[in-house]
């Protein structure tokens, strides 16, 4: 089965939570320590601060444990556009899209919209957009060497531990 880091940050993360799984399941991956979650997304964000994530451009494949994903990002404009891939490169289901309105970069509604707290050149954090949000933060981190992760990181909820979850992310070219 294919696991795509899109789906599994706005669908499967809650189910990670509720699955017990342990901060001592988590990769060790080269973690940037700067890039802190913010309490409340910017409202701020310009589409020249968009245009900063240039570097995430391209297909890529990622790990969960044992299990291989893909997936295309692309800057259009002011968005960030997520495709799911096939093994094969095929895209598999509609895209997600992270868009900038009214100052907000953020993708999903209600209680499952995430939106950035912060753009940099070298990383992009994305918190909760609202205070009774059920997402998590995560953030996307560029590495030397043209790889970047995806940092997962949770609150302790109820008698579940806080934790945190990274996923390298390597350039990849379907068919190879």
């Amino acid at each position: 089965m294919v696991y795509t880091l899109t789906k599994l940050l706005f669908v499967s993360i809650i189910l990670f939570l509720v699955s017990c799984s342990s901060p001592g399941d988590a990769q060790n991956a080269n973690t940037a320590p700067n890039a802190k979650p913010a309490a409340t997304p910017s409202k701020n964000f310009t589409a020249a601060d968009v245009a900063k994530l240039k570097w995430i451009e391209g297909t890529w494949r990622g790990m969960d444990g044992d299990k291989r994903f893909y997936e295309r990002y692309k800057i259009v404009d002011d968005a960030m556009v997520v495709e799911t891939l096939k093994e094969d490169g095929a895209v598999d289901g509609e895209p997600d899209r992270f868009e900038l309105k009214g100052g907000e970069f953020g993708s999903g509604s209600g209680d499952t919209r995430s939106a950035a707290s912060e753009i940099t050149d070298t990383y992009v954090q994305f918190v909760p957009a609202t205070a009774e949000g059920k997402m998590n933060s995560f953030r996307f981190e560029r590495q030397p060497g043209g790889t970047w992760i995806a940092v997962l990181e949770w609150p302790a909820r109820g008698d579940k531990p806080a934790g945190k979850k990274i996923y390298r992310m390597e350039p990849w070219q379907p068919g190879k």
